[in-house]
């Protein structure tokens, strides 16, 4: 074992920051990680598991604060398992995730400078609010909040900085009608009680989905005057789930109260079920997706899209390369077909042809046939399979165009095209999620070799 137990305490300085935006302190050549810690800063700190070659610890005091630490903006900042990077000045965020993306390249031995990071506005930029509920204290009062790190326990929350004002109107409204109703709260250990989540998104009106143990929301009429006397639009949505899972929502969201409005997305607006994924900053989405098109637009010819989900992206790309066909790939029949709905509302239809199917077998179908030139891939945090990857290299794309949400998985990926003849010709960070450490990554390879 390392020379630390559970319940040391030590001081040391921060001398680098860890892929998870933890301060590194070091005793020697033994590393201890202390979330909330800073470069430079001299801190106290009690290890919490300790192994053989490394710690993790808790911050006790900082003794010596650096001068890139601010005060954190949100009070729950510490507990609350939504940020990590807080302390942190917006500068200092972009460069930490930047190494950290350059990092994890070099380490999986893809070489490539990363430039800086790509960034908007630092608060209020989420669209979507996801919250359990709970209770607290001896009354045993009804909240919403975020789950404590590593932890089901729920930390109470009236308003976050990270989503604005409209997340506080709906936090107060939806807790006001559950107390006032004296409703039960789903309990995961037993599999009893009502209320599980409630999951809302705005970005030009207001969608509320109440996520129940049960098959009606309780006095509806009462939480849809509540929503609306804070809000000028809202549909009101129930989704059942009875499951003992960690899944949030069940298998639809039924509109209860109102009617669904469009919604603006980047350069059209549709709607969207409250059940379809959507990034949360919609001014950073404008500009990842703005950049891929662009990235696209210097390709002649069709393009393939895979992991294409609703179709938010290949409308973009619809939109904005006029003379090209678009060819979509996703597995999730759902999905398609609100991507099938969504092309005929902006009459695209004739120039997107949607495939509902695995990824790998309809690039494996594409041998000896004639391909598009190019390629965009915006897989899940797993990355593309192999086998995925292993196709597009055999169909002869020219350009491939990868959207990326996990840094570990791209650099798994572009490890893999690299070594089979791709160039990087541009690769660049953007940061969606401001005062966390996750990041996505825009990259463009070539079959052509070229330097960055």
């Amino acid at each position: 074992m390392g020379r630390f137990r559970t319940g040391d305490e030590f001081e040391g300085v921060v001398t680098d920051f860890g892929m998870s935006g933890e301060g590194i302190v070091k005793d020697g050549a033994y590393p201890i990680f202390v979330p909330f810690a800073a470069v430079g800063e001299r801190v106290r700190l009690r290890v919490v598991h300790a192994k053989k070659d490394y710690a993790f610890g808790e911050l006790i005091e900082v003794l010596s604060p650096s001068n890139d630490r601010v005060k954190p903006r949100c009070r729950h900042f510490g507990r609350c398992g939504g940020c990590d990077l807080q302390h942190l000045s917006h500068s200092v965020q972009e460069e930490v995730k930047r190494v950290f993306v350059e990092r994890t390249l070099s380490k999986a031995g893809v070489r490539a400078q990363v430039p800086p990071v790509v960034c908007g506005g630092a608060w209020a930029y989420r669209n979507k609010l996801a919250l359990p509920f709970g209770r607290m204290g001896r009354e045993g009062k009804i909240v919403l909040g975020f789950f404590e790190k590593r932890s089901h326990r729920v930390v109470p929350l009236k308003d976050c900085p990270l989503h604005g004002e409209w997340a506080a109107k709906v936090v107060s409204a939806v807790t006001e009608w559950a107390n006032e109703c004296g409703l039960s709260v789903y309990d995961e250990r037993t599999g009893k009680g009502l209320l599980r989540h409630v999951v809302a998104r705005y970005i030009t009106t207001l969608s509320v989905v109440i996520v129940l143990n049960g098959d009606s929301i309780p006095h509806a009429d009462r939480l849809y005057a509540k929503l609306t006397a804070r809000f000028d639009d809202v549909a009101l949505y129930l989704s059942s789930n009875k499951a003992n899972t960690n899944v949030i929502f069940g298998e639809d969201a039924r509109l209860v109260k109102g009617r669904e409005r469009p919604q603006k997305l980047g350069s059209f607006s549709a709607v969207v079920s409250p059940l379809s994924f959507l990034q949360v900053n919609d001014e950073m989405r404008d500009r990842l997706y703005a950049d891929a098109c662009a990235a696209l637009a210097g390709f002649d010819g069709d393009v393939t899209e895979l992991y294409s989900g609703v179709g938010l992206l290949t409308a973009e790309l619809a939109l904005r390369l006029k003379d090209a066909h678009i060819t979509a790939v996703e597995i999730v029949p759902e999905a398609v077909k609100d991507a099938e709905k969504l092309m005929r509302s902006l009459g695209l239809s004739e120039r997107v042809t949607e495939i509902c199917g695995d990824a790998a077998e309809y690039m494996r179908s594409l041998a000896g046939s004639i391909v598009p030139r190019a390629l965009l891939v915006d897989p899940p945090r797993k990355g593309c399979d192999e086998s995925v990857l292993d196709a597009a290299v055999k169909a002869g794309f020219e350009h491939i165009v990868y959207i990326s949400c996990n840094p570990a998985t791209l650099a798994r990926d572009l490890k893999f095209l690299t070594d089979r003849g791709y160039t990087i010709t541009s690769l660049r960070p953007y940061d969606l999620f401001p005062q966390t450490m996750h990041v996505e990554t825009l990259a463009v390879l070539e079959k052509a070799k070229k330097e960055i």
